[in-house]
């Protein structure tokens, strides 16, 4: 089971990038309403929205699809992290 010590064990890493923080974040609904917002449009959009976020929220984006396409979940729970 995932605690919160955990978590924040997690995002005080240095093994861990922004991008993968923020992914941890969303997942687990840590994010504020903005950066929450900003996770739902970036989950519901096209490839032509999404190069548009991009643009603007690179961090988040290159999260996301390294969630989304990448191995990110799997290292995630490799190292411990129940997501």
């Amino acid at each position: 089971m995932t605690t919160h010590e955990t978590i924040g064990q997690f995002l005080s890493s240095p093994h861990w990038t922004e991008s993968e923080k923020w992914v941890i974040m969303w997942q687990f609904n840590l994010l504020g309403d903005f950066q929450t917002a900003l996770g739902n449009a970036i989950k519901l959009a096209d490839e032509d929205n999404l190069a548009n976020l991009q643009r603007g929220f690179p961090m988040q984006v290159a999260g996301f699809l390294e969630w989304r396409v990448g191995n990110l979940g799997n290292r995630l729970r490799n190292a411990g992290l129940e997501i």
